[in-house]
């Protein structure tokens, strides 16, 4: 008998790290960098991160009630490709495609102060809400 929580994980291989995935490059607040997978699904790069990226997203303004368009990224990642999950409060740098292509120049991104990772421990998954880096 299958186990669905673990098929639902399993699952996340294809869903988040195939057809739809990008390449993910992030670099934690003590500047270890991970760019590969322990156990990436990609068969065009097995050794790369990847994961489902969202160029912008709908929310609603607080002040007037009307939905707006967020003009910045979510990365969502398979929790048990990544050697470190990322916590609120730390600075991590995501480097991310700039255009939704494999081969487009990535650019460097810093998980949102004001939002927390969205984690998923039912499933496996956990969504980042991302801001442009500002150069020092």
């Amino acid at each position: 008998m299958t186990n669905l929580r673990e098929r639902a994980e399993s699952d996340l291989k294809k869903t988040l790290e195939r057809e739809f995935a990008l390449p993910v490059t992030i670099t934690s607040p003590d500047g270890v960098k991970q760019e590969y997978s322990k156990n990436s699904a990609d068969p065009l790069n097995p050794d790369t991160l990847s994961g489902q990226i969202l160029y912008s997203y709908v929310a609603v303004n607080p002040d007037t009630g009307e939905e707006i368009i967020v003009n910045n990224p979510i990365v969502s990642l398979r929790r048990s490709s990544l050697n470190r999950v990322p916590e609120a409060g730390e600075t991590w740098v995501f480097e991310i495609p700039i255009t939704p292509s494999r081969t487009a120049v990535k650019v460097p991104f810093i998980m949102d102060a004001g939002r927390s990772p969205e984690n998923d421990d039912s499933i496996g998954y956990i969504r980042f809400y991302l801001t442009k880096a500002e150069q020092l």
